[in-house]
């Protein structure tokens, strides 16, 4: 079975945190923002790859998509083309409140051995109003057939309704008790913008110590322009570069490259590593996507993977 590129955006695989029995969850922010992909009120998108040895568009994936009567998605399994067949790899359902919220996300992967879905991660979303209040995140225990805890997020927001904390905790399967891990505190530079620095703490010897921060840009519209990460350095008493990224826009507001650098402590400066650029149709829906590595000898971007998104079996 091949491997799921890192950067697809259909069903944003790299989002779904299927975490492992013994893999720590990554905890980072929860974003509620997705790319606008080539469905056009489809329900099967297909993904093609370029091979470069043959020089022509091949099946990577495609998505069926299923709907309920108020147009949400309640369905969605992914497909890889293998052996020149469609093999299926990874499925979603969803589940919402009566106000079209959704509350519950369950991830199930395909097993190749009994030919069934099987149940992988339950994500569960409570609101206070329509504000998300609390996130949880279950993994299923096959020899037990039921769903464990692994880790929630605890969202609270502002007197004029932005999000300015997440608390992340992981759940001890020995204590069955909820440890503290990691929190977020926002900060604003005035009531009505979004956050312009993210400031990172982690939970140690019962107390929250700051591990990290994120500086946040925007453009006109409020989207994400630049994040800069940092690191603290306790030692030093002083914010280490780690890591940034750099979004780019069309007039329309769509995204058009992105650009993800680490910082050279050798040569104190910012280093290229990933960047993708994507092309959009007359409607603003992802039609072609190219990614990219940083080659550091020659100083070069490489291309890693060029993309199409269509409805249509053909291209």
């Amino acid at each position: 079975m091949k491997t799921i590129n890192k950067l697809m955006i259909g069903i944003a695989i790299s989002a779904l945190t299927i975490c492992s029995a013994f893999a720590q969850p990554k905890s980072e922010i929860l974003e509620d923002n997705q790319t606008k992909i080539n469905w056009q009120e489809a329900d099967t998108l297909y993904t093609f790859q370029f091979n470069n040895t043959t020089g022509t568009w091949i099946y990577f994936q495609r998505e069926i998509r299923n709907f309920d009567t108020k147009q949400n998605p309640t369905e969605n399994f992914v497909q890889v083309w293998e052996n020149q067949n469609w093999e299926n790899y990874l499925k979603i359902n969803y589940s919402y409140n009566e106000k079209n919220d959704e509350i519950e996300e369950i991830t199930q992967q395909w097993d190749e051995t009994t030919l069934n879905w099987v149940n992988a991660q339950l994500r569960t979303t409570t609101y206070k109003g329509r504000n998300k209040e609390e996130v949880l995140f279950q993994q299923w225990k096959r020899p037990t057939g039921e769903w464990f805890n692994i880790m929630k997020y605890l969202i609270k927001y502002n007197n004029v309704g932005d999000k300015n904390a997440i608390v992340i905790s992981l759940y001890n399967g020995v204590t069955k008790n909820w440890d503290n891990h990691k929190q977020f505190q926002m900060k604003f530079d005035n009531p009505y913008s979004p956050p312009s620095e993210v400031v990172s703490e982690s939970w140690s010897n019962n107390e929250w110590k700051t591990t990290g921060k994120y500086g946040i840009l925007y453009n006109w519209r409020g989207q994400k322009t630049n994040e800069t990460r940092y690191t603290w350095d306790s030692s030093k008493k002083s914010w280490l570069e780690g890591l940034m990224y750099e979004m780019i826009y069309d007039r329309s507001g769509n995204q058009i490259e992105y650009i993800e650098k680490k910082y050279d402590n050798g040569n104190k400066n910012w280093m290229n590593f990933n960047k993708f650029n994507a092309i959009y149709n007359e409607k603003d829906y992802m039609i072609e996507k190219v990614e990219y590595e940083w080659n550091r000898i020659s100083n070069q971007w490489e291309e890693s993977g060029k993309f199409k998104f269509s409805t249509d079996t053909k291209i």
